[in-house]
């Protein structure tokens, strides 16, 4: 009886969490753009401690997107739905690659199809695990396309079931290297200059 009671248990807890993120699929259908703050935190395999770093995302869909990490601005990754730039101010160069490429995919993920609905969710990902820390909603996920997979073999997203939004978004890299962005202040739907996403190249060293 214990044990029956111990399935029954965990069967309405895995019902619940996906009743979570089913929740969270279906309101990105009403997000037209993001404007956050956000905290990242990079783990190296070579180093104790995380490097962390401030920053700023904001994206409109469907495709474009800039991510600002530090302040002010030390890497800059902006997207126009067909070029990915990324520029490093320190040296003032700047890299462009197709937005579309597995290489991009770091930056671009998060505001890919493949969180637009449910089923998009579903064809582009296994959940290979589910918990609750805190009341927040953890998902551990496979990416099922290999090309993908290949640069992003690990996903994890931490949604808040209270605000139905996005907590943290974590990538772990094919160098093992994890990037975990904890965001703060999302303000939803606001008119976004197309500036933001048109990045100015004068005096950089275009690759």
């Amino acid at each position: 009886m214990r044990s029956l009671l111990c399935s029954i248990v965990l069967i309405a807890s895995a019902h619940a969490q996906d009743a979570v993120l089913q929740s969270w699929l279906e309101h990105q259908a009403e997000v037209k753009s993001l404007d956050a703050t956000f905290t990242q935190e990079r783990k190296l395999p070579a180093l104790k401690n995380p490097v962390v770093t401030p920053g700023r995302i904001s994206f409109q869909k469907p495709d474009k997107i800039r991510w600002q990490l530090g302040e002010p601005t030390e890497t800059l990754a902006v997207s126009d739905g067909k070029t990915l730039t990324m520029i490093e101010e320190a040296d003032k160069t700047a890299r462009q690659i197709p937005a579309d490429s597995p290489r991009a995919a770091r930056f671009t993920a998060l505001t890919g199809s493949a969180f637009a609905n449910p089923t998009a969710f579903t064809d582009a990902f296994e959940i290979v695990e589910k918990r609750v820390t805190l009341g927040i909603h953890q998902y551990t996920l496979k990416p099922k396309d290999r090309k993908f997979r290949s640069q992003v073999p690990w996903v994890f997203i931490d949604i808040d079931p209270e605000k139905n939004e996005l907590r943290a978004f974590e990538l772990e890299l094919k160098d093992k290297s994890r990037l975990r962005t904890v965001f703060h202040n999302p303000k939803f739907n606001q008119v976004l200059p197309d500036s933001l996403f048109t990045p100015d190249l004068t005096g950089y060293s275009v690759k």
